[in-house]
């Protein structure tokens, strides 16, 4: 059994039933007045919080919301570098309803809500706990709404803000936008303070739990999307306030690199199969052996995969729990729905394909030490025809991978780019090898999700660098230098905006991150990014920097709340 965390805990339930279909009171319900009496019922209250970052609400499709299901796959539809099944239509073309963003609003919110209103309630406990216990509730709490609120601003604009001093609790109370002020601010707060009272480490038992590292980690990814999307977007770039949170930025990667907690998961020898395993651990369920092209296993050495040394915030999925079959991510049962949209499976929707033009942002080189003629990483990111999925016999899937079998071919290389192109069709090979063949696959899938690695962490601390000072003291060349030898590609001469939007793009290809990234470098000018080009010219600055709130939330405040400009 994976020594994870994941509980499903919102509300207690007691099973008696009155038999009196007149009795008034809810005997089915804990009143909240008993509840948070002891540091148990603050630990079940704790691990609610967590859930909605693993599951979804909402009703039907809707419920796959974020890191469950939605994240990845709207997230990798939007991105210019990926294409969905039917190319002409959808996502992939800006067409966004606003029953899309129906996921990510109620997974969110429900985020928020367990947090505010569990910090709000906590506090009748500070007297009877010690200091480290309750602030190491306090801080994971923090750390959560921290992540919910940067989610919020980024992707709504102006939603619905509240904290633990406010928290709703008329139903039928309405409730007009709040600022990105309340929301940058509020975040800030939240995430220094858990920086600095959660632990470096949980034990083996409780490994998922937010760390310090973690903490440092979202808060300095938060105010480098906030130089951007507040004062760049704003006008208030060059700003004493603005330089200063830049200096915030740099100070809280710098926090993590510093810790010695963390590094990159290096290959052990300089050969192909070290290279493909090291980079395919942070993806993997499974620890990773080297293997060759005929899937023989070169090494008794093991790359260790879910919360190994380069993952800083990961959420956390298993097979533990299968008995059930169904469209509740992390809810019915512990693992994710991505694996279903996305990967080689012969039973998945194989919903995405890659773009070449991808294939191709991975640089050429010679005299690399295990004979690549491209960048290693584009093979631990692509499946290419002919491709091992697994190593394991017993799997099925020691095969080669096939356009058309393992991909759904809809988007035809052939036809729809005049080009080189090495695979007749391409797929991401991160979340989906070696393949998952448990019971209820391909709908249930223990990849763990990374939402920070330390490569990531390495390349925000570049690009703070670039912007407080134009890197005067080159430690922001190093950083992104240090990503690049991780798979001996040659180190880049001069920090670039470029050299970025480069690295960026090929160390994190299709995990999510290159359309929130596309997004923030359009404030910045001397970031180059040609939207209209990007996007086939459906983009629309003043209308697609943010998300649309569900109407339903809309018609549900009764005109208090606001949609954002052009939705």
């Amino acid at each position: 059994m994976k020594k994870i965390l994941f509980l499903f805990i919102m509300a207690l339930a007691l099973s008696a039933c009155s038999d009196s279909y007149l009795e008034t009171v809810n005997k089915n319900s804990l009143d909240m007045g008993s509840f948070f009496k002891t540091e148990n019922d603050l630990l079940l209250a704790t691990n609610a919080a967590y859930c909605p970052l693993a599951e979804g609400v909402g009703d039907g499709y809707n419920k796959r919301g974020m890191f469950g299901g939605a994240y990845l796959l709207r997230l990798n539809t939007l991105d210019p570098y990926m294409w969905f099944e039917s190319p002409l239509a959808g996502l992939d073309q800006l067409i966004i309803n606003s029953s899309d963003t129906e996921p990510f609003w109620g997974s969110l919110y429900a985020g928020l809500y367990r947090t505010s209103d569990c910090l709000a309630r906590m506090t009748v406990l500070k007297s009877t706990l010690d200091s480290t216990t309750y602030y190491k509730y306090k801080g994971q709490l923090q750390a959560l709404r921290g992540m919910y609120y940067f989610y919020l601003v980024t992707w709504f604009n102006k939603p619905i803000y509240y904290d633990e001093t406010n928290v709703p609790s008329n139903p039928l109370m309405v409730y007009p936008n709040g600022t990105p002020e309340q929301f940058w601010n509020k975040l800030e707060e939240d995430l220094s303070s858990a920086a600095k009272t959660l632990p470096t480490s949980w034990p083996d038992l409780e490994v998922g739990r937010i760390t310090s590292g973690a903490a440092y980690a979202q808060l300095g990814k938060s105010l480098l999307y906030k130089h951007y999307e507040y004062y760049l977007r704003f006008g208030k770039g060059g700003t004493d306030e603005a330089t200063a949170n830049l200096q915030k930025a740099k100070d809280a990667l710098k926090h993590v690199i510093d810790s010695k907690v963390y590094h990159l998961i290096l290959p052990i020898t300089k050969t192909k199969e070290d290279y493909q395993a090291a980079l395919l651990s942070n993806s993997s369920y499974l620890p990773v052996p080297p293997m060759n092209s005929a899937g023989v296993i070169t090494s008794t050495y093991l790359y260790p995969a879910e919360n190994n040394a380069e993952s800083i915030w990961e959420i956390q999925y298993n097979d533990d729990d299968r008995s059930a079959s169904g469209w509740l991510p992390g809810d019915m049962w512990g693992g994710n729905m991505n694996y279903m949209y996305s990967s080689t499976h012969l039973g998945s929707y194989k919903n995405l394909e890659i773009d070449p033009t991808l294939w191709f942002e991975f640089e050429t080189v010679t005299s690399h030490p295990a004979g690549y003629t491209r960048d290693p990483r584009a093979y631990a990111t692509c499946y290419l025809d002919g491709d091992l999925m697994d190593w394991r016999p017993e799997s099925g899937y020691k095969i080669g991978f096939q356009s058309g079998l393992n991909s759904k071919n809809t988007v035809s290389l052939n036809k729809l780019y005049l080009g080189d192109v090495p695979s007749v069709s391409m797929v991401a090979k991160k979340y989906s090898y070696p393949q998952f063949v448990g019971k209820n696959a391909p709908n249930v899938a223990p990849f763990n999700v990374r939402v920070i690695r330390y490569a990531d962490v390495l390349l925000m601390y570049a690009e703070v660098c670039y912007q407080l000072n134009a890197d005067a003291d080159g430690s922001g060349l190093a950083a992104l230098n240090e990503v690049r030898a991780r798979v001996d590609m040659p180190a880049v001469a001069v920090l670039t905006p470029a050299a970025i939007v480069h690295e960026r793009s090929v160390e994190l290809a299709t995990e999510g991150h290159h359309y929130n990234d596309i997004i923030r470098w359009m404030y910045d000018p001397n970031f180059g990014m040609d939207m209209a080009k990007l996007f086939n010219n459906k983009f629309n600055k003043a209308k697609n920097f943010c998300f649309p709130i569900p109407q339903s939330e809309i018609d549900f405040n009764k005109g208090a709340l606001k949609q954002n400009p052009g939705w």
